[in-house]
């Protein structure tokens, strides 16, 4: 059942008009039940009560979805109570907007009753959804409003339904002082402020006038706060919990806030978690010397230089993957002396990281990042952000691995040719302002490393040539191709590339699966050598040219002169520190 454009009375009944009278829509506070007045776009006419009125003396729950191509959810749920008693505000911001009201038990001469006491006032298609499974519920779909409308639904006040942007707010930094601050909106993450551990205090600036309502914690318990007018809120950092990694933090609850105009927060809003974050010290692991990183380094998880030294990428590593997938995700920074942070990324999934880094300089100026999704490029001078190659359409061409090769200037990646049916692989290449890359067909394939996961192919060029991560026999091995056209092949996966050779990793094939086998140290040209495993059950990384595995809050960095693990130990001796994934090969220490 479908109606368009204008005021109409389903089923064709007329609903008496005792009056016409002007009334302003007013918004609504479940929780305090009092009316704010707000402009009208328009006026509405109040709907006189009659005999067949049953709408409030039958309703259970009143409730209001919005969704777009992209999904959708409920943002308004009220019970019969919460109802306000005077015309209010809706404020969506997604392309369609629903009704969806819950009933005592209907029968089918109620239901009819109940909509024919549907009507509409404004240019808007709309329909009842017949398809419920739920006698007792009607909901009422509006289809891409392009103005405000009002839905009047029998003795309920009058409801006007406003698309705009949703709710935002900022930090506002003290009026003395530029203080530090960081503010993501990490969506399924949970938005998050970051402050350092010296501040007791945040203030927050709201992008509209607002209620007076004050957050509460994630729990629902009250937090040391007061509005300084309808449009700042300050907040006292009390009673601030540690996390697993040390930090102090806050989570506040939004949902509960609300605009004078009704508008409230989008879905990946609807909370904040709040974070003093420890004093870092960032150096360099070969000789100790200080990294100078900026008032906000110590926010970042990872610092990725560039190669001028001019700029760096702060990476915040925001947690793996929420469903069946191998990725991680971050943040991704951009930090240029004297200037404004700029969030490049605010989530970003990472499925793809040479060198053990989500995002790596393409030159002093451009970055590139890649998941399975897609391949990206990032101008810092521009600001602006560019798809190499896009797969979200059509995931069966994903990407398994993408890498930069500084000394020939190409772009190489790994394309599933069709991943629904194996895990062929493709190679295409993009040499400098060419957008049409060379495809090499049946360039390799990949197997599976866990459930859900294939094994990463990895790519690592350097000065002399690339390494590239090849399959035979279900088993991954090394081939190294030289810029002059030599080659050599080895056992294993290319771990990490230094000057004086490759570290591999080698697997055995079991159940269909693979499963680390040992490690070795191999030059091209020469005899592969094996060395000591990691420590069991530690996690293994790279940090500039060495490598290294963590256990137990003990870090132990590989000795090729003495073919065994050692305890790591910090240049300078600092207590507290840790060495940091990647390949500018840097460490921190925490200021206590």
């Amino acid at each position: 059942m479908v109606k368009m454009l204008g005021t109409v009375i389903l089923l064709s009944v007329v609903l008496l008009l005792n009056a016409c009278e002007d009334s302003t829509p007013v918004g609504s506070d479940p929780s305090t039940q009092t009316p704010i007045a707000s402009q009208a776009p328009f006026q509405t006419s109040t709907v006189a009560a009659s005999s067949d009125v049953l709408i409030r003396s039958k309703l259970q729950s009143l409730s209001f979805g919005q969704q777009n191509s992209r999904g959708g959810y409920v943002f308004l749920d009220w019970k019969k109570e919460d109802v306000p008693k005077e015309p209010f505000n809706i404020v969506y911001y997604l392309e369609d907007v629903n009704v969806n009201a819950t009933f005592t038990e209907l029968s089918q001469a109620e239901r009819l009753r109940l909509t024919n006491q549907i009507r509409i006032e404004g240019n808007v298609e709309w329909k009842i959804d017949e398809g419920s499974n739920f006698p007792n519920n009607v909901r009422i779909q509006f289809i891409k409003p392009s103005t405000s409308f009002v839905l009047h639904l029998g003795d309920l006040p009058a409801m006007t339904f406003i698309q705009k942007e949703p709710l935002n707010m900022t930090f506002t930094s003290n009026a003395e002082r530029n203080i530090p601050h960081l503010l993501l909106w990490a969506n399924e993450y949970a938005p998050r402020l970051l402050v350092t551990n010296e501040e007791n205090s945040v203030n927050l600036t709201f992008s509209e006038e607002m209620r007076l309502n004050l957050p509460t914690t994630i729990e629902g318990a009250p937090i040391a706060a007061r509005w300084m007018d309808n449009k700042h809120l300050y907040i006292q950092l009390e009673h601030m919990r540690e996390s697993e990694h040390g930090i102090k933090e806050l989570t506040l609850r939004l949902d509960s806030l609300m605009a004078q105009s009704g508008n409230r927060f989008g879905q990946e809003k609807r909370s904040l978690v709040i974070q003093q974050m420890p004093k870092y010290e960032w150096r360099y692991a070969n000789s100790g010397e200080l990294v100078e990183g900026g008032p906000r380094e110590r926010f970042y998880d990872q610092i990725l230089l560039s190669n001028d030294k001019q700029s760096y990428i702060g990476i915040i590593r925001l947690g793996g993957s929420l469903g069946d997938g191998d990725g991680t995700s971050y943040s991704f920074i951009l930090e240029q002396q004297g200037k404004d942070p700029v969030v490049i990324e605010d989530v970003f999934y990472s499925t793809i990281e040479p060198d053990q880094m989500p995002i790596q300089w393409m030159d002093s100026r451009t970055l590139m990042y890649a998941s399975y999704f897609g391949v990206y490029a990032y101008d810092i001078e521009k600001a602006e952000k560019r798809v190499l190659h896009d797969n979200r359409s059509n995931e069966e061409h994903n990407f398994n691995y993408a890498s930069y090769d500084k000394t020939t200037k190409l772009l190489h990646l790994l394309a599933y040719e069709n991943r629904n049916e194996s895990g062929q692989l493709e190679l295409l290449t993009y040499t400098p302002g060419n957008l049409t890359p060379q495809i090499t067909k049946n360039f390799t394939m990949t197997v599976p490393i866990a459930k859900y996961s294939d094994l990463d192919m990895t790519i690592s060029p350097t000065p002399e040539g690339i390494y590239w991560t090849r399959i035979r026999e279900g088993i991954p091995y090394t081939e190294f191709v030289g810029n002059s056209g030599d080659r050599a092949i080895t056992e294993g996966i290319t771990r990490l590339v230094s000057e004086q050779g490759a570290y591999l990793e080698q697997y055995q094939k079991t159940d269909n699966r693979l499963q680390a086998l040992k490690w070795k140290f191999w030059k091209p040209g020469e005899s592969a050598k094996a060395i000591e495993k990691p420590p069991e059950g530690s996690y293994t990384f790279v940090s500039g040219s060495d490598l290294f595995s963590f256990q137990e809050s003990a870090y132990n960095k590989f000795d090729r002169t003495l073919n065994k693990w050692v305890a790591w130990r910090a240049p300078n001796g600092e207590k507290n520190a840790e060495p940091i994934r990647g390949k500018d090969g840097l460490y921190r220490s925490r200021i206590e």
